[in-house]
């Protein structure tokens, strides 16, 4: 009996749990198939699954949704439950004959009774959808955008994207398309300009919607410096505003260091200037970190000290350099050490089978 009663209560909290566990999943994301959504939580489970024509925004953990032209709530449980109108503010959406307008607190109709659902303003601005299509109204009554989209998005410095038959574009505040949807994915980089993806290549669009790079590199990658692009096994550079540096050429380029970059092609080290232009050409089997300034090469197995402008500080003729701390170098040369100041000149010859400073 008391087995029974044990199971029996660890059945009810697992429930209880299960419950608690279903309810505590935020929405995370919307998504779309087929030009139907959905919205998904963080940990991917369906909270709503893309079976609608359209899915508002959620309030009060309810979320009101249009499926098979027909407008209703899903609260957060999955339930559904009457649709019912936002009535506060000096723009009140209201209902007749199963479609929806707006009118103002005081009763003057903005917007006669033609959708199928009208969202809550915010920054002056409402959805609209109609036939499955989303749209925009001002606060004045105003059709800033006719329901056209399956999706827009919110509003970002007077820029929205939109999705229509799963390709993206892009809107102004007016409603005028600045980019017409024709991208599968359009990302915003620094100073209003984009990445754009468009038949599986990656190009990028100026703030105007202009491509200032057609779509032709397989990858774009952020990192320190901008933006890597990859193509055809090689490596090239964006700066942090997507504007060209350098086509992809380079089997490795490395983080811009002392403002220059340290490429590899064919298996050989060169350098580029904060630019992109070639200050030396690919020749060296190794180029170093820079240090003050200077890196240490090696070519034809000998060991070097460049700077910057790729002038050979020390040309390679050493079996091996290494930095002291008392900012010069060490020279190994046929067993025996030497030493040179940091200009490259000779301070004391390789004599020495030791030199260790104090």
């Amino acid at each position: 009996m008391r087995t029974k009663i044990i199971l029996t209560c660890l059945l009810l909290f697992a429930v209880v749990y299960g419950i608690h566990a279903q309810k505590a999943e935020k929405q995370w994301a919307h998504v779309s198939v087929n030009g139907k959504s959905g919205i998904i939580g963080k940990t991917g489970n369906e909270l709503l699954k893309p079976e609608f024509d359209m899915i508002g925004k959620t309030n009060n953990k309810v979320t009101p949704v249009i499926k098979n032209n027909e407008l209703y709530s899903v609260n957060e449980n999955g339930q559904r439950l009457p649709y019912t109108p936002e009535t506060k503010g000096k723009q009140i959406v209201f209902s007749e004959d199963g479609k929806y307008g707006v009118k103002t607190d005081k009763g003057v109709v903005l917007v006669a009774p033609k959708y199928d659902f009208i969202g809550k303003f915010d920054g002056g601005k409402a959805p609209v959808f109609l036939n499955g299509k989303m749209g925009l109204i001002s606060d004045k009554g105003v059709e800033i955008v006719f329901p056209t989209y399956n999706y827009i998005y919110d509003f970002e410095k007077d820029k929205a994207l939109v999705v229509k038959d799963s390709l993206y574009g892009l809107i102004n505040e007016k409603g005028v398309e600045i980019i017409a949807p024709q991208y599968q994915k359009i990302q915003k980089i620094k100073d209003d300009n984009y990445l754009v993806l468009k038949n599986g290549l990656w190009g990028t669009l100026n703030s105007n919607g202009h491509e200032t790079i057609a779509p032709k590199y397989v990858a774009i990658f952020p990192c320190k410096d901008g933006f890597k692009t990859f193509f055809d096994g090689k490596i090239g550079m964006l700066d942090d505003k997507g504007s060209l540096m350098f086509e992809p050429a380079y089997e490795d380029v490395g983080a811009k260091d002392a403002n220059v970059f340290i490429v590899v092609s064919q298996g050989l080290y060169g350098i580029l200037n904060k630019d992109g232009k070639q200050v030396v050409a690919p020749m060296y089997q190794y180029i170093d970190k820079f240090d003050g300034g200077r890196a240490l090469i090696i070519k034809d197995n000998q060991w070097g000290l460049i700077n910057t402008d790729a002038t050979e500080i020390i040309a390679p003729q050493y079996s091996g350099i290494e930095k002291t701390s008392d900012n010069c170098y060490k020279v190994y040369q046929n067993d025996k050490q030497g030493l040179m100041d940091k200009e490259g000149r000779v301070i004391v010859e390789a004599i020495y089978h030791d030199i260790s400073i104090y």
